[in-house]
């Protein structure tokens, strides 16, 4: 027994044991740069040291889906990594992600796996369309490479369920959301960037072209949609709530210019029903805010409608500068919404979207129950819509349509849409329900502003079908799984 009890615990900090296991792992990395390629030996080693702080801070792989899929780079100029099944960079981290959550369960005695009010909805709502799917290959319609490359994209829902088990603690959830509000900013600045350089000097790939509204072309004004718009989109409107609901007496003048900034970069995208459903977030703002906050978004609006009248009475000096083309294009862009022509076939882009849904409809009711699950072809080659862009590409748009709503219901039939509309109302009232009670204004925004993002992308995907987009899913589950997370921490304090 004395012997045991004179017994020194080992410690790793010791400076010889440190040395040692540093000369040790040297002499492994000069022998691998020997017998391997010093590149490949690199590529490990940064994989390692990836993997680790991945376990460490999991946190780093949900910014590292959103860069990877909602910020300047398009899905084809991913590398892949062929296991029988390719596999993106994404979809590795989300694997990994999941598999940290079931290893964890595994093999930590107090880890456990948290539970959330959305989980059922959610899961349902990713079941169906899997099932459809399943049922479609089965029958034979779908090829199996279109339905899994589709499934794919769709699974970056389950980013929710790894927020909410991996994401505990206030510093990991201050982090994840600073890291959106940085992607957010660098994807608005390239936006501003490449909108003054012009289409002619690209310096970001997919969609950089002249503006075109009702087959009139504006020379010089450049729409720009790199697939990070939708974390513009979104950051727009939580920043913005944050700067009203700062209780600081004095504006705070950093963050309003970054408002500033992504509300610029969104005006270069020319979405006119993001337009549209910006101004109803607004008007919602009015209604829902209360007292000094209301009267600071009017303040804040004033200002924004000043600075705007100065620069407009500037920009009026010379009517054929870029600036008056951005002023007159965005006008006309934006009137077209309430124009009865635009919706009476003058508007090529709506004409396109009202071929699509015409097909839908009957293809939807001879599915209706189930859908014709994804890399479906709903209908047939129509050379009104199908047709080689300018630079000779084409796409099948078979598989494609604008409506989101219609989608939905085109691959998971009327069980899968009655989901989606679950999950929607099910996440929209828990956050305009809750999002009073979180005591951190911060943390208040994010609940709010993410609930009025989500019913905005909602009401817009009559027009665009953000629910199964790449840009989309991973920031869609995240944004659930944060609000949760909020929600569940602010519960947490409550009961203290």
């Amino acid at each position: 027994m004395s012997t045991l009890s004179n017994k020194k615990s080992f410690n790793i900090n010791n400076p010889i044991f440190q040395i040692l296991v540093g000369a040790f792992l040297g002499l492994i990395l000069g022998f691998a740069a020997y017998w391997f390629s010093p590149l490949l030996v690199f590529g490990v080693v940064v994989l390692v040291w990836f993997a680790y702080a991945v376990m460490k801070k999991p946190e780093i792989a949900l910014l590292g889906i959103l860069v990877l899929t909602s910020s300047v780079i398009y899905e084809d100029q991913l590398p892949q990594l062929s296991l029988g099944v390719s596999l993106h960079i994404p979809d590795i981290l989300l694997l990994g992600l999941l598999g940290i959550v079931m290893l964890r369960w595994l093999v930590e005695y107090d880890f456990k796996l948290i539970r959330t009010p959305l989980d059922r909805s959610l899961l349902v709502f990713f079941i169906i369309p899997v099932l459809s799917t399943l049922i479609a290959v089965y029958q034979g319609p779908v090829e199996i490479h279109l339905a899994r490359r589709a499934l794919r994209v769709f699974a970056y829902y389950l980013t929710f369920f790894a927020v909410t088990n991996l994401v505990r603690e206030r510093e990991q959830l201050d982090f994840l959301l600073k890291g959106i509000w940085i992607l957010a900013t660098v994807v608005a600045l390239a936006m501003v960037l490449q909108f003054l350089l012009g289409s002619s000097v690209q310096i970001l790939s997919g969609r950089v072209e002249t503006l075109g509204t009702q087959d009139t072309l504006y020379e010089g004004v450049t729409r720009v949609l790199p697939p990070g718009w939708s974390v513009v989109f979104v950051s727009f409107i939580v920043i913005l709530i944050m700067l009203i609901l700062d209780k600081a007496t004095s504006l705070s003048w950093l963050r309003f210019a970054q408002v500033s900034l992504l509300g610029m970069a969104l005006i270069f995208t020319f979405l006119r029903s993001y337009w549209a459903v910006l101004l109803m977030v607004f008007l919602l703002l009015l209604y829902l805010l209360r007292g000094e906050y209301r009267k600071k978004l009017i303040r804040v609006g004033g200002i924004a409608v000043f600075l705007i009248i100065v620069a407009l009475s500037v920009i009026s000096i010379n009517p054929d500068s870029r600036p008056a083309k951005l002023v007159a294009a965005s006008l006309v862009r934006f009137s077209t919404i309430f124009e009865g022509e635009t919706f009476q076939g003058e508007d090529s882009s709506l004409n396109w979207r009202r071929v699509e849904n015409e097909y839908a409809v009957p293809a939807i009711k001879s599915n209706l129950w189930v859908g014709l699950g994804f890399g479906f072809s709903y209908r047939p080659w129509d050379p009104r819509v199908d047709r080689p862009d300018p630079g000779g590409l084409f796409y099948d748009f078979r598989r494609h349509i604008h409506n989101g709503h219609l989608w939905v219901l085109l691959q998971s039939g009327l069980l899968g849409y009655l989901s989606l509309v679950w999950l929607s109302a099910h996440f929209l009232w828990r956050g305009f329900s809750n999002w009073r009670s979180v005591p951190d204004y911060k943390l208040k925004s994010v609940v709010l502003g993410f609930s009025l993002a989500y019913l905005a992308v909602f009401i817009a995907a009559v027009t665009n079908s953000s629910f199964t987009q790449w840009r989309w899913t991973p920031l869609l589950g995240i944004m659930m799984g944060i609000n949760e997370v909020v929600l569940r921490q602010s519960e947490r304090s409550g009961r203290r």
